[in-house]
């Protein structure tokens, strides 16, 4: 009983860590569009992620920094 506790726990963790961007895209440099001060509004402006992605929208919200976005997906 413990190990199916132990597996259902590793299967529930497993499920909310956030999608690494580098297993579809390019690599993005962080540091470059933290200058740039982007946030999830601005990254729609150009890059129309709406349309392609499925996100959380009470996580992700429009004033999101790009610099929060790096503390939980590989960019």
């Amino acid at each position: 009983m413990k190990y199916l506790a132990f597996i259902a726990a590793l299967t529930f963790t497993g499920s909310v860590y956030a999608v690494d961007c580098v297993e579809c895209h390019e690599k993005v440099n962080v540091e470059e569009h933290t200058e740039m001060d982007a946030t999830m509004a601005t990254c729609n402006d150009c890059h129309d992620m709406d349309s392609a992605h499925e996100i959380d929208k009470e996580v992700h919200t429009p004033e999101l920094t790009i610099k929060e976005c790096a503390d939980c997906h590989e960019q």
